[in-house]
């Protein structure tokens, strides 16, 4: 008989706490208070895949084993959303580089203006690149790691996927598919984990350049949305270490049998999955969309034209100094 049980509940709970920030973001928009095209629709696709997942856990969490359809939209888009939360971390940092180096530009990515200068040629050149070589196509490019970034999560991203969709359809599980997808996930979150471990350096050296600027200004301290993004790194590398130990940890995995009772998740499953699991990124979030507040008085991203012709007066200037 179907009946709202603890998973049920964990789900609901996260249900409204992402619909609060959903909510918030909508209004944000329509006000514009937010720009559809920024680093806010990045964290706004985040937060609709973790909406539809959770609606998924509560389904799960009614029917049990009645909707198996449920648990597998459960697993893939909660897959989806730990992927997008990462890339949201990249695009909110590439922001706060526009807007506040003197240059305008990242050194993660140049600037969309940039690339729009450049031929067609020129523009598939890269792209073509950095889809046949992956991340050596820095060798080449060096201007854009993000690219490399978002290529290699992709490819993790899919290995995650097809190596919970490999033990899917095997009832019960062999050696030999529990072997292929545990190597698939492993490799999958492995990757993840280690571009979370390449964030913080990010965000360190950012942090890094803030003080240098702030110092040639005679000022001190740290731009608060960088303390912000630093404490969502937290969040975000417990849920990346809690990602490997699922794979290879065969009593953390949905795929042990003995996780499950006749009505879904066990109450200590459940407990360990909402609280390392989905808790983490929800945290992770609800700190970006606090950037919001830390942000509002940035400066605004220069033109690349203005940002050039500033840069080089200041060199000029340099070079004048005895």
């Amino acid at each position: 008989m179907s009946k709202f049980n603890g998973e049920a509940g964990a789900a609901l709970v996260f249900l409204i706490l992402y619909l609060f920030i959903f909510s918030w973001m909508l209004f944000a928009y329509f006000t514009h208070r937010l720009k559809w095209r920024s680093r806010w629709s990045f964290l706004l696709f985040h937060v609709t895949i973790r909406v539809a997942s959770q609606g998924c856990g509560i389904g799960f969490g009614i029917l049990g084993f009645k909707n198996l359809s449920l648990f597998l939209a459960f697993l893939i888009l909660g897959a989806e959303g730990y992927f997008s939360l990462v890339l949201c971390t990249f695009r909110f940092i590439i922001s706060w580089h526009q807007h506040n180096f003197p240059s305008g530009t990242s050194w993660l990515e140049p600037r969309r203006e940039a690339m729009k200068a450049m031929s067609k040629r020129d523009q598939w050149r890269r792209t073509l690149t950095f889809l046949l070589l992956g991340p050596f196509a820095l060798i080449l490019y060096p201007d854009n790691a993000m690219g490399a970034f978002h290529l290699v999560l992709v490819l993790a991203n899919t290995a995650i996927i097809v190596g919970g969709s490999f033990l899917a359809g095997a009832n019960p599980p062999t050696q030999h598919a529990l072997d292929v997808s545990r190597a698939a996930r492993t490799a999958g979150q492995g990757v993840f984990l280690a571009c979370n471990l390449l964030l913080l350096v990010v965000i360190l050296a950012t942090i890094r350049q803030d003080h240098r600027m702030r110092a040639e200004k005679g000022e001190r301290g740290t731009h608060p949305t960088l303390i912000l993004l630093s404490v969502a790194w937290i969040p975000l590398i417990v849920r990346g270490i809690f990602g490997v130990l699922q794979a290879v940890d065969y009593s953390l995995s949905y795929y042990n049998p003995a996780n499950y009772d006749a009505n879904g998740f066990t109450p200590r499953f459940t407990a360990i999955e909402y609280v390392l699991g989905v808790m983490t990124e929800w945290l992770a979030c609800a700190l970006l969309n606090a950037t919001y507040y830390t942000s509002r008085h940035d400066p605004k991203k220069p033109t690349v034209a203005s940002a050039a012709a500033a840069e080089k007066e200041k060199s000029e200037r340099s070079e004048a100094q005895p």
